[in-house]
């Protein structure tokens, strides 16, 4: 109760970097904001400790913060290597992931409630009981949801075409599938710029998605996982009888920051505000 102890006056007498780990323990940015406007020495303590307070709250209530960080330099914020520097950068941080959380309201409700697993046992991916995917995003589909997001929304404030290039390169086959499926997020769905994703020679995996998924979106589901480290791992031999052999290093290698939010999969109907 922030607000309670701040009235009682408790926290007056203490100096200021007391204050500032008190924040620093708060668990989400609306908590940091009500302490912060409950008095005028709490509201400069916030100000003037905003790159310390952001640091430790923000690694609980902002999903993906890496990659919603680069955005934000993107944007035109501070660069990444340097701290965020005002309340303002915090704010247009939440700004931000409120449009992914827009976003995932509409994909779940237009997407994910057609998901079709036909020929699969959904239980083994979904839990017991479960015959078909859930009408919302596990936890671990929202993760790749939200990094990938931010990924294509950060392309998308890139003018200079050899910078857009140059951040594809560094990114995994693995990423780039999730990727290409988020460039084909309907209208108003997206963050804000038209992505011609259908041009070039495009992965045939989709041809399943009327199957094992919904529309042109495939490779996000957890009961895919599977089926996409055989396609990012899989690789022909260049000499006859051009065998095919995995490389699950190509997987390995990859950031699989799916799994940073439980070791195994978990259902979560509501938004998750922490990584």
């Amino acid at each position: 109760q922030p607000t309670r102890l701040a009235n009682a006056g408790c926290f007056s007498p203490f100096p200021f970097e007391l204050q500032t780990v008190v924040f620093c323990h708060l668990t989400s940015f609306q908590d940091v904001f009500s302490f912060a406007a409950t008095c005028h020495q709490l509201q400069e303590v916030w100000l003037e400790g905003v790159t310390t307070i952001y640091r430790h709250v923000a690694k609980v209530s902002i999903t993906c913060e890496p990659h919603a960080r680069i955005l934000l330099a993107d944007q035109g914020g501070p660069a990444t290597k340097v701290g965020i520097r005002s309340a303002k950068n915090v704010h247009q941080m939440l700004r931000n992931q409120s449009m992914v959380y827009k976003a995932i309201t509409q994909f779940e409700s237009d997407i994910v409630s057609k998901v079709r697993t036909d020929g699969l046992r959904a239980e083994e991916y979904y839990g017991p009981g479960i015959d078909g995917h859930p009408p919302y995003l596990t936890r671990t589909e929202r993760r790749r949801f939200i990094r990938s997001y931010y990924q294509l929304w950060g392309l998308l404030n890139l003018d200079n075409l050899q910078q857009r290039q140059s951040r594809l390169h560094s990114v995994s086959l693995k990423q780039l599938l999730y990727l290409c499926e988020m460039s084909w997020l309907p209208n108003g769905m997206g963050p804000g710029e038209d992505v011609d994703s259908q041009s070039g020679d495009m992965p045939l995996i989709w041809v399943v998605a009327m199957h094992e998924g919904y529309g042109d979106f495939l490779v996000m589901w957890d009961h895919w996982q599977n089926s996409l480290k055989e396609v990012v791992c899989g690789r022909r031999t260049k000499e006859p009888p051009y065998k095919m052999e995995m490389h699950w290093e190509l997987w390995e290698d990859s950031p699989n920051e799916d799994e940073k939010a439980n070791g195994h999969l978990q259902l979560q109907s509501h938004p998750v505000t922490g990584t």
